[in-house]
């Protein structure tokens, strides 16, 4: 019996498929799975566990979902790469944003992209300050230019959560900036937007080329809260419209 096998025991009875699921990630936790490794056929991962094959197939179509594993050719289940892309995906899939919870997705923001801009400053090179001058230059010739200006945003946010060497953090930061895109789309179509978003990107900067970590996260702080009103106020203003 292979490794994998023999670090398989049987399960007490309670949700089984989520358990089945919960010992196969056990498994990559220790290491006996990894990413790659092609998993055993439904029928040995049933012996092993002892429960029936549908349980098995239940278990590994929810940490399919998850993003863990997946089906190839032939059948067979394999580990996926375990890529923080790859693994926060299901994070987009099921939060939806509204007037309610506004606020709260802009205090996440802040405690992630102002903790990975902390780090980022410790770590950040002259060549990385020279880029981000530039997209800050090239930010301030957009104030006209919604549709160019939220490009360069995208890239200039892309370009801080990638300074702290940080996947996870940094995925957990794409993730977020992702919810309420198209509210910011509309808000950034409102007079003055634009210009002050170019402000705040050129205080954050000039904060990471300063290698002040306390000063950049205030910046970061700032300009979050900036973006959370203008798009509670771009809700309202098309929830208002559709009544």
């Amino acid at each position: 019996m292979s490794l994998v096998l023999e670090a398989m025991v049987p399960l007490a009875r309670k949700p089984v498929a989520e358990r089945v699921a919960q010992k196969l990630l056990e498994l990559l936790r220790t290491g006996n799975l990894k990413a790659g490794d092609k998993l055993p056929t439904e029928a040995e991962l049933s012996a092993a566990f002892q429960v029936s094959r549908p349980i098995v197939r239940e278990a590994l179509r929810g940490l399919s979902i998850l993003g863990v594993v997946e089906s190839r050719q032939g059948g067979r289940c394999y580990v996926t790469d375990l890529s923080p892309a790859r693994l926060m995906a299901p994070l987009q899939m099921v939060i939806a944003i509204d007037e309610s919870n506004v606020d709260a997705l802009y205090e996440a923001r802040v405690a992630v992209e102002g903790e990975l801009l902390k780090l980022g400053v410790h770590r950040i090179t002259d060549a990385q300050i020279a880029d981000l001058q530039k997209l800050v230059v090239a930010g301030n010739k957009l104030t006209r230019d919604a549709v160019g200006f939220r490009v360069l945003d995208l890239e200039f946010h892309r370009t801080l959560m990638a300074l702290a060497q940080n996947p996870f953090l940094e995925r957990i930061a794409h993730s977020l900036y992702d919810l309420g895109i198209d509210y910011r789309r509309v808000a950034s179509e409102t007079s003055g937007v634009i210009a002050r978003s170019a402000a705040e990107h050129a205080a954050i900067a000039a904060a990471v080329a300063a290698r002040d970590a306390n000063k950049a996260a205030d910046a970061m702080r700032t300009h979050l809260r900036s973006i959370a009103r203008t798009t509670y106020d771009a809700m309202a203003k098309l929830n208002g419209s559709r009544q």
